[in-house]
């Protein structure tokens, strides 16, 4: 670069930039004259960019906080109205598919239903709670409660489905003995119960449910009302009965049309019998009438 800072190369070409002295730096800052342009290309700020390098898409620390995305559910709080059952009528009964196909007499477990509202679910944190580890379950799956002398369910965060009990022909009491069953004219024997869905009332067929995909069943043993339509079905003992005294019966009507025909055979051999005796009597009484005409 020329000393001077003035000197051309050609002519009619534009003087090159020179490096502002430190006292013109200095009064180009309080004037702000037109070397406020030359400023950009001084010695400051090369020694800037060869200091450290440029702070472009440089990643701050991390931030150790932990943010919530979905709010928690809240507990589930019973509705309005509900009272506790009278005691000792009803049980709560559970048993898994598996080991009620095995051995239905020893796979239930039973408990006592006193509490005006049971919930059911996968967590184990939460007092009073029926649990089932399924994954398909929620913490806070399903509500049972008693309300105006039925007994209702009430999904919460998760479907649950009600099933009639004739679709379960392992189901055994407390005692492990064969309780009475009803079945009726209707051909849906699954009912779901969606959490936006109100509340569905049990009933002596659909007694039994189950949470989301899980194999344990829950049902419910007591006085439950009958809905319409249903009925008891007959037991093994009755059927057994019936089916004897309907072998009994056709014997006896076979007896019957055995003796009925008997009786027609003996009817027609003495009416043969009869009309012999009259066909008899009736030449016997010509032969005479001719012989007095004879005579």
């Amino acid at each position: 670069w020329p000393r001077g800072g003035g000197s051309r190369v050609c002519d009619g070409a534009p003087p090159f930039p020179t490096a502002p002295r430190p006292s013109t730096f200095r009064h180009t800052l309080s004037t702000g004259g037109q070397n406020a342009g030359e400023m950009a290309y001084g010695p400051l700020c090369q020694c800037a960019f060869m200091s450290y390098g440029p702070r472009i898409q440089q990643k701050a620390p991390p931030l150790d906080i932990v943010k919530v995305i979905w709010e928690k559910r809240a507990k589930f709080e019973p509705p309005m109205g509900v009272e506790a059952p009278p005691p000792g009528q009803f049980m709560l009964l559970a048993f898994d598919l598996h080991e009620a196909k095995a051995d239905p007499s020893t796979a239930t477990r039973s408990m006592p239903l006193d509490d005006r509202c049971v919930i059911f679910g996968s967590s184990q944190f939460h007092d009073g709670q029926v649990h089932d580890g399924h994954k398909s379950v929620q913490e806070q799956h399903t509500a049972l409660f008693f309300m105006k002398g039925k007994w209702h369910l009430k999904g919460i965060n998760g479907n649950t489905y009600m099933e009639s009990m004739t679709a379960h022909p392992w189901l055994r009491d407390a005692e492990g003995a064969v309780p009475k069953r009803y079945t009726s004219s209707n051909a849906r024997k699954t009912e779901a119960i969606a959490p936006m869905d109100p509340k569905k009332r049990l009933s002596r067929e659909m007694c039994v449910f189950r949470l989301g995909d899980s194999d344990r069943r829950f049902w419910i043993a007591g006085p439950l009302p009958l809905k319409e339509g249903e009925m008891e079905e007959a037991g093994a003992d009755a059927g057994r009965s019936a089916a004897v005294g309907g072998a009994a019966g056709v014997a006896g009507a076979d007896r019957r049309d055995r003796g009925g025909e008997r009786d027609r055979g003996d009817r027609k051999e003495r009416g043969r019998k009869d009309r012999k005796e009259a066909r008899s009597r009736t030449r016997s009484r010509s032969r005479s009438r001719g012989e007095r005409r004879r005579k």
